[in-house]
């Protein structure tokens, strides 16, 4: 009896020890893959500050990658790399953010996982360097999905997290944009990630457009404007100017284009974008679908981009036309 018990323990932890096998080969052998924007609008030709913004996009997107990699999930890709972007003063994003009407920083964020469809948002921050951090807390730890204005303060304060300064925020080429009353600053950031579990997440950070009115919250806080993440369909985050964006609810749209037009990813991106333009404005999205196909298009002149695919695919341009030399 002891025998037969011991040899019944030993087929147990045989056939788990195989399915553990199998479940960590299937997981290993689904593609993951990670996509960054730095923002759609005016760049300069000059290849010096160019490659100033390649470097910084490679940087983030290698701290996603290597999360995705190591089987980590797409929503710590995703605010990972976007914390590299917010820490650079090169992007309308944290510091460098640009100023308002009145010379301060107002930033917003948003964070969605394609699994559950759970969200988290923030406008307004003025006093914390990493606005989709605190929109990744409000998804986790809080029964709500958008914190605005002094709601915004009391939740840094709930969670214990450090004020800065919001003059630390203002980079000396904002403050003299600004004076100037000079804004062709560059735009929103943000990421898209899937992960080896299938799991899609999308997150954007902005710092608004120049000059804006206090108090002004464009899409990047919106989910399903800015941000959109569904596992069924894709991941998305955009930029450009956001009221057009909200009106069209273009993160979302696209999303809605491939479950019920079968669009693929691009096609879709593609479609949207030429509404939002035809209506007056410019901007840009990135995307990742379910397969892990990635997809990115934009209507102005540039847009810093990457993606880092599981299969060695790799890219990182500011322009269309260098997709011409890969």
């Amino acid at each position: 009896m002891v025998w037969r018990g011991f040899l019944k323990y030993q087929i147990l932890f045989c056939l788990l020890t195989f399915c553990s096998g199998v479940l960590l080969c299937q997981q290993d052998g689904k593609p993951y893959a990670i996509v960054i924007h730095g923002g759609a609008g005016g760049y300069s030709p000059e290849a010096k500050v160019n490659q100033e913004y390649k470097k910084v996009i490679e940087q983030a997107l290698l701290i996603g990658y290597s999360i995705l990699e190591q089987g980590g999930t797409a929503i710590d890709a995703v605010e990972k790399a976007v914390n590299v972007l917010e820490a650079s003063p090169l992007f309308n994003a944290g510091v460098g953010s640009v100023l308002n009407e009145e010379g301060f920083v107002e930033m917003d964020a948003s964070i969605m996982e394609g699994k559950d469809l759970r969200a988290g948002a923030v406008a307004g921050v003025r006093n914390y360097k990493y606005p989709i951090s605190l929109a990744r807390l409000v998804m986790e730890k809080t029964s709500h999905l958008l914190f605005a204005g002094s709601g915004v303060e009391k939740l840094i304060d709930s969670f214990k997290l450090e004020r800065i300064s919001p003059d630390s925020l203002i980079t000396p080429q904002r403050k003299k944009e600004y004076l100037e009353k000079y804004g062709k600053s560059k735009g929103t950031v943000g990421a898209v990630a899937l992960d080896k579990y299938g799991n899609i997440a999308a997150g954007t950070s902005t710092g608004g457009m120049f000059g804006k009115m206090v108090g002004r919250v464009g899409d990047s806080p919106i989910i399903g404007a800015g941000t959109y993440a569904n596992n069924s369909t894709c991941g998305i985050s955009c930029t450009g100017w956001g009221e057009y964006f909200i009106r069209q609810s273009a993160a979302f749209q696209v999303s809605a284009l491939m479950e019920l037009a079968n669009y693929s990813l691009q096609k879709a991106i593609e479609t949207v974008l030429l509404k939002i333009k035809k209506m007056g404005a410019t901007g840009g999205m990135i995307g990742i679908d379910r397969l892990g196909n990635v997809a990115f298009d934009y209507t102005t002149e540039g847009m810093p981009c990457g993606f880092m695919k599981s299969n060695g695919e790799k890219m990182i341009i500011i322009f269309k036309e260098e997709l011409n030399k890969k």
